[in-house]
């Protein structure tokens, strides 16, 4: 068969090829507004384990300061769209798939604690922030003085903390951490740097190391200060529990959608943005944090972006 011949073949195989991919682009690769528009609801996924910023409230509904950032955006969208009748559907995500959650379109923005990331930025998309947190410790309230100063920073004697001093922190002490999270690598790091050398515990969320901590199988948790301290203050063990007075690091909070969604992402920081700068703000963050004062306030202007 000749070149002349088998060049239209080519050319028409390559064609249809490339319809068949095209159909084959999965629903939830269309832009976020659309995907919401020809469905007719858009979904919010949320952590049901990061008291005050997501959780279950008493009648099993989401709940939580992210939670309520996610509302605001969702009446945006309605807005944008012309639909107030949109549904919007709240689906739970752990910590462990709430990126494959997105990325698959099982849901089109998380409400969470998510931290931005290099490496998260390789596969979704971040909004301005919503919280400036760190990482801290939880502990018994029984937990030796010994250990408790050493987490805190609190050298003993003249020894400074976190250098490897002997009978202090060994292999033989346990500290659970959330698994896949920021937390997780960078408790590991700091302790690889202070040459320190204990066992490192990924548990699946806050509940299963809180537990552990109050078995005497943890004697720590690390987790962000804030959902600790909540624990702490309201949890069904709060007598029990005390979170060390120390932010081991300090790590933007945001809210994670799917990447190359310009058009999503300019809704949801429009609205946080506008959000920070108006009279609402202030009473929302009081319902989960308590009043902010005025460094709390300035963070927040700081990161909302003019019209």
């Amino acid at each position: 068969m000749s070149h002349r011949t088998t060049a239209p073949i080519r050319m028409r195989a390559a064609l249809l090829a490339s319809l068949f991919l095209a159909g084959a682009v999965p629903a939830y690769a269309a832009a976020t507004l659309d995907k919401a528009r020809d469905s007719g609801s858009l979904k919010l996924g949320y952590r049901t384990d990061t008291r005050p910023f997501a959780y279950h409230d008493d009648a099993g509904k989401p709940a939580g300061y992210s939670v309520d950032l996610c509302g605001k955006v969702a009446d945006a969208v309605k807005a944008e769209l012309k639909l107030p009748e949109l549904k919007v559907e709240y689906l739970p995500v752990t910590a462990a798939n709430r990126f494959e959650a997105l990325q698959q379109g099982q849901v089109d923005l998380v409400c969470g604690t998510a931290t931005p990331t290099l490496a998260r930025r390789a596969t979704v998309d971040f909004s301005i922030p919503i919280f400036s947190a760190g990482v801290g410790a939880v502990v018994r309230l029984d937990t030796a003085r010994r250990v408790r100063d050493a987490l805190a920073g609190r050298p003993e004697a003249a020894q400074p903390i976190w250098r490897g001093a002997p009978g202090l922190l060994t292999e033989k002490v346990v500290f659970a951490v959330v698994g896949s999270t920021t937390i997780e690598q960078s408790l590991i790091d700091a302790l690889k740097a202070r040459r320190i050398v204990v066992t490192v515990t990924p548990v699946p969320d806050y509940a299963t190391g809180l537990q552990m901590v109050l078995d005497r199988r943890a004697v720590g948790l690390f987790g962000d200060r804030p959902v600790l301290l909540d624990a702490a203050k309201r949890g069904p063990s709060a007598g029990e529990l005390l979170v060390i007075e120390r932010s081991f690091t300090k790590e933007p909070l945001a809210l994670a959608l799917r990447r190359d969604d310009d058009a999503f992402r300019l809704i949801v920081d429009r609205t946080l943005s506008r959000l920070y700068r108006s009279k609402d703000f202030a009473p929302l963050y009081t319902r989960h944090f308590g009043a902010p004062d005025v460094a709390t306030l300035e963070f927040f202007q700081s990161v909302a972006l003019p019209d």
